[in-house]
């Protein structure tokens, strides 16, 4: 095991990091330091990474944040600061968005777009009624619905 935690799991690395906080604490000449050096270090990640946030969510980042969030390190550390939450809801926000942008004009044709699922940045949908098996639905996918998620998602 690498004293770095170079090899340790995430969960494992706070808990060491607990440990060691807490046994630093019970030493007065030195416990009321570490306590404010976690407190500026909680501080500056905390503001940084909000910060990163915002900046991704500005650049229709959703879907990067959702990776990041289901991320077993990096959404560690985005739940202990309460940044990690919602951001699947946010995707799929977007992605409804889009989707009813584009559904009046498959409606228009007695058609209709149904969102599946969405994995791994990739968005699924269903083309429903006459827009099934129709000639133009490759047109609709690619002009309709691939340029309705990159205004409203990606």
């Amino acid at each position: 095991m690498s004293e770095t935690g170079d090899e340790l799991p995430p969960e494992e690395v706070l808990e060491r990091i607990t440990d060691l906080a807490e046994e630093l604490a019970e030493h007065p000449e030195v416990g009321s330091r570490v306590v404010e050096l976690l407190d500026w270090v909680d501080a500056y990640h905390r503001d940084g990474l909000g910060r990163l946030v915002e900046m991704i969510r500005a650049w229709r980042g959703e879907i990067f944040l959702e990776a990041v969030a289901e991320d077993d390190l990096a959404g560690g550390l985005l739940a202990t600061y309460d940044l990690g939450e919602g951001a699947r809801e946010s995707a799929e926000r977007a992605v409804e968005r889009a989707m009813d942008e584009i559904r009046p004009v498959a409606a228009s044709h007695g058609g209709d777009i149904e969102l599946v699922g969405i994995a791994d940045g990739v968005v699924e949908v269903r083309l429903a009624g006459t827009c099934d098996g129709c000639p133009s639905s490759a047109a609709t996918l690619t002009h309709g619905v691939e340029a309705a998620l990159r205004r409203h998602w990606v």
